[in-house]
């Protein structure tokens, strides 16, 4: 079923470009019969011009590369880059807390991610999060898809080169602002954004300069509803005695969260000479969220089961149970983040001669993460409890006998408070040369250095369990300890209605009476010696390419050759280990482009690629949590934890596209990739014998793989169409993925985790008479979520196929007024996964649920105003 899509949107492409081909046809033949057409120069601004700035790029960029341009301040319909990276081809996003979050390029997270062409991060991960920055910064996001020995080393995926606008990308004086406010239903809450910018240049006695300010800021509520099954593992049928697989949790959580970001940018250039420029350039980030999540955890067999109704199609597993006295948890998880990044760059052009340019630049990166949260668990008995675990995919259950409100039937049970910091810190400089030919066979030369040192450091405590000193009832302790979650999980489908369960604004704002009652004294707690590491990262990196230019017959042919040697010093200590990696990679590349026609260009490129692991990922430190009882349920003892031998990914990369430029704003285009890793990182949970005990330990691994597809794209406003209907547009892609793996654990290959492997857009766009508007649909097919979850049960986790509709519209109500309307996440859709796989109960393949989750949708209302 999931092909059907895709060969609609793939048939759709040609089909369209088939009829614009005859249709440019049709208007050329109509010119030849009579006399030249006359030239006209035509203003685009809007959409239309972001378009054709985009195509522009990708067409005369060497690499294969896709490109989203902000022509006008403000003008992207979506809120942060990764909302807007979304519509690229071969590019995902994933979901969560009320935004879109990771970015994939082709189904990979491996990104390096660039401010204006400089390295930059958040934390301890390598890239930075995308969905920090707002899109009313933005001059445009160029997706590198292929690399050349200038760019950046570290994305086995691709580069994300995020533009920030700069005081001489305007002719003068420029003030820009804008504001809207934003509702979610799920929550039922109103959010709002708001950013303003200004910008001028002038000439002066030493030059012209140009200074340019930004800032935004955004206040978004969400609610996100998850119902969940968790992994099986048996119990006696009381019925038969036979074994069957029942799952050790299931239940339901509401995650609430307030969530703040604000952005600082701001740029200042100075021309002392028509041959050189002089800039500095500083971007502040902070991100603020307080959420909680209102935990209802059922134990199926946490009580004296009476029944068991087996699964139709498994009969080793169980479809439900009945439980009576049944030992329930209710859980406030209340968190308060907070993440502060900011990069500070200055930088010189000289163009030495007609043909000779040198670029230097020194920046600093520093970026700290603080988490907090307090957990506190009550719990009840109930004299029966009836848990489906499969109603159309979403478990349900139904508590009898109990008032699931009233604190006298509640008892305080454990508490786990816990708070960590992340701080990383980076200088880097880089200085280029490139010299330019007028003719011949070279067209240029470039050779470049650059050097980082990176520091990185992380502390956190344990997690642990702490039981109640006196496990009193709820109802003896203050009344505003306590607090009803919302009712309706997951459209009701869950069968949980509201449930009493702590506060969390209580447990953050008193902290220290919650960690009296566990016997604790006041304060944070000390970080634990044993989950500190720290990271010093050293690189030099060197590079020569060469632009090439010569004729096949009259067919012109271009591109760039070259090489990357980049040397890579680590110095890791924590947990008692010290750690110290010294490697050298050598990255060549090449990129060659074909001129078959004057819009008909073929291009093919070949590379080495490395992305580094995660700072996080090499963490020595493995914690455990050891077996014990919930109720009368037992549960297995548990690890997590780092891998330092971890090596960096490394890529064979080779592309091929083929590209037809039909206008300026209009093309088709297809593009072939394969990719061969060594060491790419993906995490799974395995036996470990530590102590003389079995443990089921979940830690990165590398491993080998491929990666190899096909993206086809197409995009076209149709001006040719009379009156209104000219200002009809479209944007259509799709994307076929095939990725495996060896599997470390059980032998053989495996899917690539987050892999899908179809994705499309389909986008319907109008923009004519001051109204500009948007209808886009986003689909991806099933992809594997993660491996290995532990349990009898089969424990591949895969999402199944899921699809965004959103909506955008703006109108003009003066040349610099402008009012806005969007919805996003229209359908309201569900996302579900299953645990699939080979089962050892039943012997067979089986698919069972997992999670349904739920999100909000959101309306928008604004205006934006410019001048």
């Amino acid at each position: 079923m999931a092909l059907k899509p895709f060969a609609f949107c793939t048939a759709s492409v040609f089909a369209l470009s088939l009829a614009t081909v005859a249709q440019a046809q049709d208007t050329v033949a109509a010119q030849s019969d009579d006399q030249p057409a006359q030239t006209e120069e035509i203003i685009v601004t809007g959409v239309r011009a972001s378009l054709a700035s985009a195509q522009r790029i990708k067409e005369n960029s060497i690499q294969i590369v896709d490109s989203i341009v902000a022509q006008d301040i403000g003008k992207l319909p979506d809120n942060t880059v990764s909302d807007a990276l979304q519509r690229v081809t071969g590019v995902q996003v994933t979901r969560g807390a009320g935004e879109a979050g990771t970015v994939l390029i082709r189904g990979l997270p491996n990104t390096a991610t660039l401010l204006n062409g400089r390295e930059a991060f958040t934390g301890v991960n390598r890239g930075v999060s995308l969905q920090d920055i707002p899109a009313e910064l933005l001059a445009g996001v160029d997706v590198y898809k292929t690399s050349t020995p200038d760019l950046v080393e570290g994305g086995v995926a691709g580069v994300i080169d995020v533009r920030l606008r700069r005081p001489f990308d305007f002719n003068g004086l420029e003030i820009a602002g804008g504001g809207r406010a934003v509702y979610s239903d799920q929550s039922d809450k109103w959010g709002y954004l708001g950013s303003a910018l200004v910008s001028d240049r002038w000439d002066t006695p030493i030059g012209e300069m140009g200074l340019m300010l930004s800032a935004s800021y955004n206040r978004r509520r969400f609610e996100d509803n998850t119902a969940f099954d968790f992994v099986s593992n048996p119990i006696a049928d009381p019925a038969t005695g036979n074994m069957v697989g029942v799952p050790d949790t299931v239940g339901g959580l509401y995650t609430n969260g307030d969530r703040k970001r604000m952005a600082y940018n701001g740029s200042f250039q100075w021309r002392p000479a028509p041959n050189l420029e002089v800039y500095v350039d500083g971007l502040y980030t902070q991100y603020k969220n307080r959420y909680d999540t209102d935990f209802f955890v059922g134990l199926p067999k946490a009580g004296n089961v009476t029944s068991v109704t087996p699964n139709p199609d498994y009969p080793a597993l169980a479809d439900g149970v009945t439980v009576n006295d049944a030992y329930t948890i209710t859980s406030n998880q209340a968190y308060k983040d907070k993440t502060t990044t900011y990069q500070i760059n200055g930088g010189l052009k000289f163009d030495a001669d007609d043909f000779t340019t040198i670029t230097t630049e020194l920046t600093y990166n520093r970026s700290k993460i603080k988490n907090r949260n307090m957990i506190v668990d009550t719990s009840f008995n109930a004299p029966t409890a009836v848990y489906q675990f499969d109603v159309g995919g979403t478990p349900n259950i139904d508590i009898q006998g109990v008032d699931l409100t009233d604190p006298a039937n509640f008892t305080l049970r454990t508490l786990f408070d816990n708070h960590s910091v992340a701080i990383s810190k980076q200088w880097a400089w880089r200085a280029d040369l490139e010299h330019r030919f007028d003719d011949g066979f070279l067209s240029a030369i470039k050779v470049g250095a650059r050097y980082t040192n990176r520091h990185v450091s992380s502390q956190a405590t344990a997690s642990v369990g702490l039981a109640a000193t006196n496990p009193v009832l709820v109802s003896t302790l203050p009344e505003d300890f306590w607090d009803l979650s919302p009712s309706g999980l997951v459209k009701g489908k869950a069968g949980i209605g509201s449930f009493l369960d702590a506060n969390g604004d209580y447990l953050l704002n008193n902290s220290d009476t919650v960690r009296s009652w566990f016997g604790q004294p006041a304060g944070d707690r000390p970080y634990t010696p044993e989950l500190a590491f720290f990271d010093v990262e050293k690189t030099y990196a060197f590079y020569g390419q060469a632009a090439y230019r010569f004729d096949i017959g009259s067919m012109p042919v271009d591109g760039v050759v070259g090489a990357r040697v980049v040397n890579t010093v680590q110095n890791l200590a924590g947990n008692g280990v010290d750690s110290k990696q010294n490697y050298l990679n050598v990255l060549p590349s090449i990129n060659i482009r074909f001129g078959l026609a004057d819009n008909l260009k073929l291009r093919l490129a070949a590379g080495k690629t490395i992305t580094r692991p995660n700072f996080g990922d090499l963490n020595p430190l493995v914690t455990y949590v050891p077996s014990g009882t919930t109720g009368n349920q037992g549960y297995a003892g548990t690890g997590s934890g780092g891998n330092p031998n971890l090596a960096p990914i490394k890529s064979d990369a080779y592309d091929a596209t083929l590209e037809y430029y039909i206008s300026n704003n209009a093309s088709v285009t297809a593009a072939a990739f394969y990719r061969k890793f060594d060491n790419y990182i993906q995490t799974y949970s395995a036996p470990e014998l530590y102590q003389g005990q079995d443990w089921l330990v979940t830690r990165p691994r590398g491993v080998e793989g491929t990666l190899k597809g096909i993206e086809l794209a197409y995009q076209q406003f149709f001006d040719f169409l009379p009156g209104p209907l000219g200002g009809l547009g479209a944007q259509i892609n799709g994307t076929y993925i095939e990725g495996k793996n060896d599997d470390p654990i059980n032998g053989g290959t495996q899917r690539l985790v987050n892999v899908s492997k179809y994705s499309y857009n389909l986008v319907a766009i109008y923009e004519k008479y001051g109204v500009s508007a948007r209808l886009a649909y986003n689909w991806r097919s099933s992809f594997v979520d993660s491996y290995n979850s532990g349990g009898t049960q089969a424990s591949t986790i895969v999402a199944d196929p899921t699809g965004q509709l959103d909506f955008s519209m703006s109108y003009d109500v003066t040349p610099a007024l402008t009012v806005t309307f969007d919805a996003t996440n229209i359908t309201d859709r569900t996302y579900q996964d299953r645990f699939k796989g080979l089962n050892s109960l039943t012997g067979v393949y089986t698919s069972t649920p997992r999670d349904t989750r739920t999100y909000d949708r959101t309306f928008e209302v604004g205006a934006r105003f410019k001048f």
